[in-house]
């Protein structure tokens, strides 16, 4: 019976792993802003001023001066405690959330 328990507790722990690697939700032609609001203000702030994570702009901000390619790669892979969103979001995606941060960072 233990072991029956066992095996339910670890396909239900496998099915919310997968259930989290399923996508973000958002539709394949949401704006670079829509994906950072639902995608990265939690930690990045709405103001993309850092909380959890780091800022993205503002005298603190390190990525300020990096070339897109660095933004496209650290929300492609992750970077540091940042989990890689490869799987999450589009390519696509993952380049208008970089160039919408850009934006926000006057580039």
């Amino acid at each position: 019976m233990r072991t029956r328990i066992l095996s339910a507790g670890a396909a239900v722990v496998l099915a919310l792993v997968i259930a989290g690697c399923g996508g973000s939700g958002l539709p394949e032609d949401a704006t670079g802003e829509e994906i950072y609001v639902q995608m990265c203000a939690r930690c990045h702030g709405s103001d993309l001023r850092g909380g959890t994570g780091v800022a993205l702009v503002g005298e603190s901000a390190r990525s300020i001066d990096k070339p897109e390619s660095y933004l496209v790669q650290s929300i492609y892979a992750g970077i540091g405690r940042m989990p890689a969103f490869r799987r999450t979001l589009s390519d696509d995606q993952i380049l208008r959330v970089a160039q919408y941060v850009m934006r926000q960072q006057g580039r």
